[in-house]
């Protein structure tokens, strides 16, 4: 999954499921805080073209129950 992450660009919107873990550490006296994701899936976002379903059939209102 790096190699395929490594090929998006900064600002690519993207999914990530996986597990958040929270490190800190020390550095010349200085507490720091990390968090890291171990991705388990990674997908690339994209919103250049609108879903061609949704323009051939426009979404009609739901009808009220009677």
């Amino acid at each position: 999954m790096a190699k395929f992450a490594a090929t998006f660009k900064a600002g690519t919107p993207v999914i990530v499921e996986g597990k958040i873990k929270p490190e800190t550490y020390t550095a010349d006296g200085v507490e720091h805080r990390t968090i890291s994701i171990k991705a388990d899936y990674i997908r690339k976002i994209d919103y250049s073209s609108p879903n061609e379903a949704s323009e051939s059939n426009p979404a009609k209102p739901a009808k009220k129950a009677k």
